[in-house]
């Protein structure tokens, strides 16, 4: 044919369907109508092979005989030297095939139905007296209302029974599509109704999973895994599949003949009652493009926060703290009182700015307190630090005058006759001279970090405070914010 012809037998040709090897399906429409038909045409080297025309005849022969609402319909077929076809009814639908690869849900939930419209296709061929031999998906369609047509009868071969399938023999070759096709087929038996059976289990395997049974390396290893290799039970494919489903499937895919059903009849009333799947494909199919979707979203949201986190790294700034439980605080009662009084809050943990080191606080004896009012400066002595006082402001020598009332309690004038003065903490050595900082330290908080260290000058040089920073005390969690409060007396 020509790519300028466009009429050919009186029809003119709309849309090519389908190619195969030797023939084309074309959407067609009789000169001067608008009612579609389906035309298969040869190809121009076709047309020149006898035995392709053969074919041609043979299948239009056997579909011009079949009328069944689930069997496409033959109207005319014309062959002559110019070209080669039949016309058929126009079904406007995909094949089974191209839904199991578009949408296997949807499909999935229309199986009970196909099989039963495609067994009653099938037994009307049978009772004709004639063998499909090539059931797949290819051949049959499916429309969105669930209607069914079977098609292509180019492989068809009469029922054998009784004397005649005993005179048969072995067929001398292999007719049918390797990935459905029968075991004993392959053996070159005499194919029997048994043989579609198996071929429809392979198709039923197919939409209940969406990969047929059997794959091999090569087809003489396809071939024999039909032969030789169990199938593995649908639901290890796909897990909605009933038991029952498995149980019928592998049913129709015995090895053996007389182990599969009797005819067509049986295979129908083996699916109409039975339970396909445990949930329905469609709403398990809906289900998990939600939760898809759902984790989608959130992967985005954590890409969006990794993004954010790296601007902010990128431009110095410091990611958010994330919410952490409160700790309980366990500072004495009277430090609590005090803050309540005060009324600071504590800052938490995460918020509050790290805390500079602090001095360790020399603690005096009560009788060697002065009682000042909050805020005015204390009598300043040698070898002693103060809250808040630096190493560099302690003075280096004694003042030799101190007015009375920067005086302690004990050389004031007018102080009570008989308040006991306080009494050493441990005995004066003449090898290590105390100092009155060193008397005011209780013995159970006196130790070696903390002590002064020893004049080289003599007993008679003035002790000076230590360069040397004593060690650090153990901080208390989240009491910083307690270091600028003033001294409780």
């Amino acid at each position: 044919m020509s790519e300028n012809q466009t009429l050919i037998g009186g029809y003119e040709l709309r849309n090519c369907v389908a190619s195969g090897a030797s023939t084309q399906i074309w959407e067609v429409t009789q000169q001067g109508a608008t009612i579609p038909f389906a035309m298969k045409l040869l190809l121009p080297d076709a047309l020149k092979d006898a035995e392709k025309k053969a074919v041609l005849k043979h299948e239009y022969k056997i579909g011009s005989t079949l009328e069944h609402p689930n069997i496409i319909r033959f109207h005319q077929m014309e062959i002559n030297r110019d070209h080669g076809f039949f016309i058929m009814d126009y079904f406007r639908a995909p094949s089974l095939k191209a839904q199991i690869s578009g949408n296997l849900a949807e499909t999935q939930s229309r199986l009970k139905k196909i099989i039963e419209a495609v067994c009653q296709g099938l037994i009307h061929l049978n009772e004709k007296g004639w063998l499909h031999r090539d059931i797949k998906p290819d051949n049959i369609l499916v429309n969105k209302t669930g209607e069914v047509r079977l098609i292509d009868f180019s492989l068809a071969t009469k029922v054998l029974t009784g004397v005649m399938k005993l005179m048969a023999g072995k067929q001398k070759t292999i007719k049918g599509t390797r990935t459905y096709i029968a075991p004993e087929t392959i053996l070159k038996k005499t194919p029997t109704v048994r043989s579609d059976i198996y071929s429809l289990g392979v198709t039923i395997y197919e939409v209940a999973t969406g990969v047929p049974p059997f794959a091999g390396l090569n087809p003489s290893d396809l071939l024999m895994k039909h032969v030789g290799e169990a199938p593995a039970p649908p639901s290890l494919m796909n897990k909605n599949v009933s038991p029952e489903l498995d149980a019928a499937v592998l049913k129709l895919l015995s090895k053996k003949p007389e182990d599969r059903p009797a005819d067509m009849r049986e295979v129908m009333s083996l699916f109409r009652n039975l339970r396909c799947f445990l949930e329905d494909p469609t709403e398990l199919r809906a289900r998990k493009l939600k939760d898809a979707k759902e984790l989608e979203s959130q992967s985005v949201e954590k890409r969006l926060d990794s993004r954010a986190d790296a601007d902010r790294v990128a431009r110095g700034i410091a990611a958010p703290a994330k919410p952490t439980k409160s700790k309980r605080l366990t500072a004495p009662i009277g430090e609590i009182e005090a803050v309540k009084k005060i009324g600071s809050k504590p800052a938490s943990p995460a918020a509050a700015p790290p805390a500079a080191p602090q001095m360790p606080v020399i603690q005096m004896m009560p009788t060697m307190m002065p009682q000042m009012p909050f805020g005015m400066p204390g009598p300043q002595m040698p070898g002693m630090m103060y809250p808040g006082m630096m190493p560099q402001q302690m003075p280096q020598q004694m003042p030799q005058q101190m007015p009375p009332q920067m005086m302690p309690p004990q050389m004031q004038p007018g102080f009570p006759p008989g308040f006991p003065p306080a009494a050493p903490t441990q005995p004066m050595s003449p090898q290590q001279p105390q100092t009155p900082a060193q008397r005011a330290i209780p013995p159970a908080q006196t130790s070696s970090a903390q002590q002064p260290p020893t004049n080289p000058a003599g007993p008679t040089a003035p002790a000076k405070a230590s360069s040397v920073a004593p060690s650090q005390p153990e901080p208390v969690e989240d009491l910083d914010f307690m270091t600028d409060l003033p001294d409780i007396m």
